[in-house]
This record gives C-alpha cells, sequence and structure tokens, in this order.
C-alpha cells in the first residue's frame, strides 16, 4: 500500500514531542521490581497514560506508554512522558512503591524542556513557576528549581532534591545522555508515517529497520521492544544489559521531534568499567546521522565520577563531521555529586 503523507500529516495534527521526565534512586536492600504490575498501572494512569508494552530482562523492565516510557530498575524508577501528560501527579505513588518494598528515596528530579506549545500543556505545565510550585509540594521541604540555558532561547528546566547523602560522590559514575531533535526532514518524516495498523509488528519493525535504529541497536548489541502509532508515530526501548536507549518520534511536519535517551555503559552507583567518550561519540553521531534534525539539544546529567570516563562526549559529536554549529552551552554542577549541562546546536 501506498501512503499519501500530506494527508496523513494532516489528519494528525500537532503533538508536543518535548518530553517531561521524573527520575527517582531508592536505597535499601528491595528492589521496585518485586511490586505488582498493578502498581505500575497506577503510576501510568496517574501520568495520564497507559500501557503499551513491557520487556523484562534480568536488569530491568521497561514499559513503552502510549506517550513515552517507564523504566524500572531494582533501585531506580525513570518515567518520561510527552503530549499532555502529568508524571508529577504519579510520584507519591512511585514514593510509596519504594516505601512498600523496603526502600528510602536518596534523590529525586523533574525535568523537561521548553515546550513547542506550553499554552496546550495542562495548567500544571503552563509555566515554570506552575511547575515548581507543584514540584515543592511534591518533593516536599527538600529540593531546588535549575533554569540551564537561554530564557530565551531552548532552555532546561530542572528541579532535583538529595534526601539522603552519599559516602563518596567520586565513586558514582551513572550519567543520562539525552539528544532531542527537531525540524527532521521529509524523508526521515516518512519513515514514521504507515499504513499499517497501530501496534502492528510489520510497522514498527519497518520503522525499526528503515530509520537505521535497527543498527544501532545492533551497535549497542540491545534487544528492541518497538511500537508504531496510528497513521504516525514511534517509540523503541532498548535493552543492553545495565544499559537503556529510549526513542520517541513525533514525525508530522509542522512539530517534527525526535528524542534518544541513553545511559550506555553506565553501571549505575559505580564507576563505568573503560573509557565511554570514543564509543558514546560513535553512537550519538549514529544518531544524528540517522535522523538528520535541522537543530537539536543535547543534555548530560552525569556523577561527579564520570566525567573522566565520558570526556568530549556527548558534545563534540555534532560538530565533529556532522554539519553542525553549536550556539550554547551551559553547565552547572548540582549539589556537591553531580553536574548538569545542556547544548543547542543549529544545521550548517
Amino acid at each position: 500500500r501506498t501512503l499519501n503523507f500530506s494527508m496523513a500529516e494532516a489528519s494528525a495534527g500537532f503533538f508536543e514531542g518535548t518530553e517531561k521526565r521524573i527520575e527517582i534512586d531508592f536505597r535499601g536492600d528491595g528492589s521496585l521490581r518485586n511490586a505488582p504490575r498493578s502498581d505500575w498501572d497506577t503510576v501510568v494512569t496517574l501520568s495520564a497514560t497507559q500501557i503499551l508494552n513491557c520487556k523484562e530482562t534480568d536488569q530491568f523492565t521497561s514499559f513503552l506508554l502510549s506517550e513515552s516510557s517507564l523504566l524500572v530498575y531494582s533501585q531506580k524508577a525513570i518515567i518520561k512522558t510527552c503530549g499532555s501528560t502529568v508524571p508529577l501527579k504519579a510520584v507519591p505513588k512511585l514514593l510509596d512503591i519504594g516505601k512498600e518494598q523496603g526502600l528510602e528515596c536518596e534523590w529525586m528530579c523533574y525535568s523537561r524542556k521548553n515546550f513547542l506549545a506550553p499554552e496546550e500543556q495542562p495548567h500544571e505545565h503552563q509555566s515554570m513557576e506552575q511547575e515548581v510550585e507543584v514540584c515543592k509540594k511534591v518533593f516536599g521541604p527538600v529540593g531546588d528549581a535549575y533554569v540551564l540555558g537561554p530564557l530565551t532561547g531552548e532552555h532546561w528546566l530542572f528541579y532535583e532534591a538529595l534526601y539522603l547523602e552519599v559516602i563518596d560522590y567520586a565513586e558514582r559514575g551513572d550519567f543520562t545522555i539525552d539528544v532531542m531533535m527537531y525540524d527532521l526532514p521529509k524523508d526521515v518524516q516518512e519513515v514514521f508515517h504507515t499504513t499499517e495498523p497501530e501496534g502492528s509488528r510489520a510497522g514498527a519493525e519497518t520503522m525499526t529497520k528503515q530509520s537505521g535504529l535497527g543498527a544501532i541497536a545492533d551497535f549497542m548489541n540491545a534487544e528492541v521492544d518497538d511500537y508504531c502509532f496510528d497513521s504516525c508515530g514511534y517509540s523503541c526501548n532498548m535493552h543492553s544489559g545495565l544499559s537503556y536507549a529510549m526513542v520517541h518520534v513525533t514525525p508530522q511536519d509542522l512539530c517534527s521531534y525526535a528524542s534518544f535517551e541513553t545511559n550506555f555503559g553506565s553501571t549505575l552507583t559505580g564507576l563505568p568499567e573503560r573509557p565511554l567518550e570514543e564509543t558514546l561519540n560513535e553512537l550519538l553521531g549514529k544518531v544524528i546521522d540517522a535522523f538528520r534534525p535541522g537543530r537539536l539539544t543535547v543534555t548530560l546529567l552525569q556523577d561527579q565520577g564520570a566525567v573522566s570516563f565520558l570526556g568530549s562526549a556527548p558534545f563534540a559529536v555534532a560538530e565533529k563531521n556532522h554539519g553542525y554549529h553549536r550556539r550554547n552551552i551551559t553547565s552547572s554542577w548540582l549539589g556537591k555529586d553531580y553536574q548538569a549541562t545542556i547544548a543547542n546546536f543549529d544545521k550548517d
């Protein structure tokens, strides 16, 4: 069957691809993975989304959502949702799950990049001031809000709270890289349109293969859980040992967007096993080449112990042989332990 690209796009309309993200680290002898499935159904429902797929490996469980993803490790949970979702409403339930499994909350953060259409968001997310007030209620008496990047341009709102001190910050080497890509070329957009029904295995597998994401998964030696949406749109979670990648694509021309988030090479609580600069730069180069966005934002959240292992990654790769120039970069050390950095790039 042949897809009428312009008609499918027009029927899809605007969708806010930019995600809201919550990450919680727990401490203790229990495991979040022992929580019943009904608990995660509740978390997702409170966030105003729903579970589509679930994949379990020895290291973690991933859920593909109707709006992005939920990842559950034994002592870490990450929920990332796009559209008009409200994941902050799920935080009390997430904390309750931890308590029920014998865990204490060590650290928690909420973050999101500036929205394409903030006026379309639910009231909790229509301004930074409103979001900060909600975070104060949800996080309790601990925590601070930060904005990295220009307020008049691409910026990153970050609210974090440390509840339990870490004994040796230099021995913690966890990190997260997020590549947020806008203004995708028409041929890339078209890969993520389909005539297959929503949830079709053939539709999802075709998108994974034709987009180059299959080759990226092979590079990571990752298993893929992928999903195609009705007429257009795509999500996948990748499992590579302790490492993950989350990919979400909104291909409509008026709001085209793709994100690729990963912790590839992280050991979560200890130091990485080897230098990661070359590997991560190669991986992110493959991502940029697959999507070829008109502009992109790269964020990095890293523990103190990860700095020497990452080197120039992930910020050098966009300017090196990939045809982008950096517009700005902003970085801040938060608390004693970790660094948050945002860099914005435009195509030459």
